[in-house]
């Protein structure tokens, strides 16, 4: 079976996405499967070190600057994915991947024009779901009644969508996953019950590259922390930024019980790392869940990756999602299962993260990560996405599964 992964492509690096198909595609190839991707920059890189063939896909216009978005169809339209001359652009250079690697299926992550290549050609579609992708979701970070309008958002996905005869969207996010043969949730029930009659649509608990985030971690990285409680901290990209952090984390763990491992990545606002402290060690990148296993807490930004690894991984979580709807959703899902708590940018000050940390320690905390991690475990992870893709083709020709 030959398999062409479609990752969402934007000007970011966008690695949660390019990670999700690796552990797929990892498995694929364990199988005896064939992975090609379209992709590009950090991306086709990352690909690439895994050993895969690819093709470079089309990259969208900048966006501009960030405001408050309230649904993914709003995203779409900030990172400049619903532009017409786009949308022509990528297809075609779709259809290019499939004229050369003539897969049997194909596998998005969030790449809107997929549905309309597997429509245009035949080959069966899976794709990765999520609550906030749903049509029905509705965020509560933003006051009721506001209800966003995205007539001008779809009018190029309809002119489309009519040469190809195939039927018009509403709404942008009916292009996520609902036209896709087969739907691969990378969480569980009790995170997301909002998907648990989506037609097709399957729990897999996550979708984690282990590659990465089981790798060794640096030598003498945990002998710093001096048999401390340990607390990693990674808040990426979102609204806390290093000028924040960099100011309140030293403050807040001074002295105290805890030492914070603080992962800044490659932040444009961080060109030198801080001087680490008896409290605090700053380092670029970190394998998450072989650090994770380290620590007794995480502080972070509300990615489902991070939070999905924290549950399997037992470690309670304190996450300031700020003003992104998804993030504040996967941040609202844990806070409701009991696996952390969920904060707002105004409580991000020595005093309270260290309370709130302390607060953490609570064994409640412990007991229901050791419980919603377990079934997270269960539902299979990458492995059974892989067996679940073999499954969209099983009714295909055999001269089609080759």
């Amino acid at each position: 079976m030959r398999i062409l992964f479609l990752p969402i492509i934007t000007r970011g690096a966008a690695i949660g996405t390019i990670t999700r198909c690796l552990a797929i595609a990892d498995e694929l190839r364990l199988l005896g499967h064939e992975c090609f991707f379209l992709t590009n920059g950090e991306g086709a890189k990352h690909v690439a070190e895994g050993g895969y063939s690819y093709m470079e896909g089309v990259v969208p216009d900048a966006p501009g600057s960030l405001t408050p978005l309230r649904d993914l169809s709003e995203v779409a339209v900030h990172l400049n994915l619903t532009k017409e001359d786009y949308l022509r652009h990528a297809l075609a250079a779709e259809q290019r991947a499939v004229e050369q690697f003539r897969p049997d299926v194909l596998f998005s992550e969030f790449k809107l024009t997929a549905a309309i290549t597997a429509g245009a050609t035949g080959i069966p579609l899976v794709s990765t779901a999520c609550s906030p992708a749903d049509q029905r979701f509705v965020s509560d970070l933003f006051e009721p009644g506001r209800s966003p309008n995205h007539d001008g958002a779809v009018t190029g996905f309809n002119r489309i969508l009519d040469e190809h005869g195939q039927a018009p969207v509403k709404d942008v996010s009916e292009l996520f996953f609902t036209r896709s043969r087969m739907k691969i949730a990378p969480t569980i029930q009790e995170l997301e019950p909002l998907l648990a009659d989506v037609p097709d649509l399957h729990y897999v608990g996550y979708l984690l590259y282990d590659r990465w985030e089981l790798a060794p971690l640096s030598a003498g990285l945990i002998e710093r922390t001096r048999a401390k409680q340990v607390v990693f901290v990674y808040l990426g990209s979102g609204e806390i930024g290093p000028d924040s952090y960099t100011r309140v984390l030293p403050e807040a763990f001074d002295k105290s019980e805890f030492h914070a491992v603080v992962a800044v990545g490659d932040h444009p606002r961080v060109p030198e790392l801080p001087e680490s402290t008896s409290n605090i060690t700053w380092v670029r990148f970190v394998p998450g869940r072989s650090m994770l296993r380290c620590s007794q807490a995480v502080i972070f930004h509300g990615g489902q990756n991070t939070a999905m690894s924290a549950i399997m991984d037992k470690v309670p979580s304190l996450v300031f999602p700020g003003h992104d709807f998804e993030r504040y959703f996967n941040a609202r899902s844990i806070e409701r299962v009991g696996a952390g708590l969920c904060r707002g940018v105004q409580d991000f000050t020595p005093a309270k993260v260290l309370d709130t940390i302390r607060e953490l320690r609570n064994p409640a905390y412990a007991k229901a990560n050791e419980t919603y991690g377990r079934k997270i475990l269960r539902q299979g992870g990458p492995r059974r996405a892989a067996e679940l893709i073999r499954e969209a083709v099983s009714g295909l020709p055999e001269s089609r599964k080759a």
